[in-house]
């Protein structure tokens, strides 16, 4: 009996990519053949890529050992591998322009640059100050999402801006304190005026 699980999925015009909880990974196409392949470790990242002819032709999908895969898209054969240091592969990005390169980040913070041409084929840049949930890339700046914090950095780790999302949450979080305050202010209020007058009744014995 089959009870494998559903961990990660990508869908495309072209087909659904698919992990499993084994390590499994299927493409199931539009059209045409279902693929499959498994790897060492669970994948946490999918990261599907057009090529030259704008149809999705490779894979990249970052696992729980921080490996990444590059897998041939129909048929998932494998072409590289790569491996970081700092954890769990968190999120993994194209770099525009270049041929097999990427930018992914790791459960520890780690970012990296890997791929083919770069030396050694993969680049410590640098360590964002707490886990990453998603990184993007434009132009030259890389862009960290940090729950609800968002930090831009260049390519040799200098901040260039930094957004801290949670201050606008306590903002409010304050704003609709102080009205549940006036509120319950103002209830107390009008029940107080709403009381009936008591007279002192004389006493018949």
């Amino acid at each position: 009996m089959n009870n494998r699980v559903v961990i990660r999925s990508l869908v495309t015009g072209e087909g659904c990519l698919v992990a499993m909880d084994d390590g499994a990974i299927v493409w199931r196409p539009t059209h045409g053949t279902r693929s499959q392949l498994k790897l060492d470790a669970i994948a946490t990242v999918l990261l599907a890529i057009k090529g030259p002819t704008e149809q999705y032709d490779i894979a990249a999908v970052g696992d729980a050992s921080g490996g990444i895969t590059l897998l041939s898209l129909p048929r998932l054969e494998v072409m590289e591998k790569f491996s970081v240091d700092g954890g769990i592969i968190r999120s993994i990005t194209a770099v525009p322009g270049s041929f097999g390169k990427y930018v992914a980040a790791t459960q520890n913070g780690s970012v990296w640059v890997i791929g083919t041409e770069v030396p050694a084929r993969a680049i410590h840049l640098f360590t964002h100050s707490g886990p990453i949930t998603s990184l993007r890339l434009v132009e030259d700046s890389i862009i960290i999402q940090s729950a609800w914090n968002r930090r831009t950095y260049d390519w040799t780790g200098t901040t260039t801006n930094d957004f801290n999302g949670t201050q606008q949450f306590e903002v409010k979080a304050n704003q609709r304190a102080n009205r549940r305050s006036r509120i319950l202010e103002s209830e107390q209020l009008r029940n107080k005026k709403n009381q009936p007058l008591m007279l002192d009744l004389p006493v018949l014995g």
